[in-house]
């Protein structure tokens, strides 16, 4: 008799270890706006829910910067080409470092460019400004980001579709290298290059953290000496590189070796 009592007092010990770690896995699933409640009605029947819930409504400010290298004045690439203009509709940042294009996750970080794509002239230096920001500040869910992704306007946009005020390509489309000549040469673009990815090792320390309630300054620094432009037919393909360098505000007046990119 004692055991079978210790034989049913280890099942028991057992059903409840079993229904703490089933609560705790259920737990870890929750994502989005979704969580999971769990009822349990020993020796009866277990169920699960998922009612809207919100985990995390903290935001941070990110101050976005489209910068050029301190070092592109010196070493500007190839010396035909004076301008690289590429027309902007997004720049997105993704917690996960693993490249998902069709992910809810990503986040906007200068959502006026859907509406109002900026053209921006690579090779272009502006005065160094602690203050400078090519874009408005804008609030970003409080998360560790490990990828950005720069979204580009095409060549040939749908009617439907924004379009900057000012175009410095003229016909050729919205994205184009202008040569030491005056020639003007489009940026070929398809599928795979209508946007430029920036993965985690090219982000300074792998990420940079928007902390709740928190301002961030977010530079994304064209390389020119370390990018390529491949010939292609009448076009010039840029493979670009970039890194991504978070600062934390600065004082108004502090000197900084950044320099925001003018536009055309």
């Amino acid at each position: 008799m004692r055991y079978c009592c210790s034989f049913w007092q280890a099942i028991r010990t057992s059903r409840a270890c079993f229904f703490t770690t089933l609560l705790f896995c259920l737990c870890l699933l929750g994502c989005n706006n979704d969580c999971f409640v769990f009822v349990s009605n020993p020796g009866a029947t277990i169920s699960t829910s998922t009612p809207s819930c919100q985990f995390n409504t903290a935001t941070g400010t990110v101050r976005l910067r489209v910068t050029a290298s301190p070092l592109a004045s010196t070493e500007p690439g190839p010396a035909s080409i004076q301008h690289i203009f590429v027309t902007l509709r997004g720049v997105e940042a993704l917690p996960s470092a693993i490249a998902d294009d069709d992910s809810s996750a990503w986040r906007e970080l200068a959502p006026k460019l859907a509406t109002q794509p900026e053209q921006l002239d690579l090779l272009a230096h502006g005065v160094a400004s602690c203050e400078s920001s090519t874009f408005d500040d804008v609030a970003v869910p409080a998360d560790a980001y490990r990828q950005i992704r720069l979204r580009l306007s095409p060549n040939q946009p749908e009617t439907n579709e924004s379009a900057p005020e000012e175009n410095a390509c003229g016909s050729v489309g919205f994205n184009c290298v202008v040569t030491s000549d005056g020639g003007i040469r489009p940026l070929a673009l398809d599928s795979h290059t209508s946007q430029f990815q920036i993965p985690s090792d090219h982000i300074s320390g792998g990420f940079f953290r928007v902390l709740p309630d928190t301002p961030i300054n977010l530079d994304i620094e064209f390389q020119p000496q370390s990018s390529l432009l491949l010939p292609a037919a009448e076009a010039v393909r840029l493979v670009p590189a970039f890194t991504v360098v978070p600062q934390a505000p600065c004082e108004s007046g502090a000197p900084s070796n950044q320099s925001s990119i003018r536009r055309p």
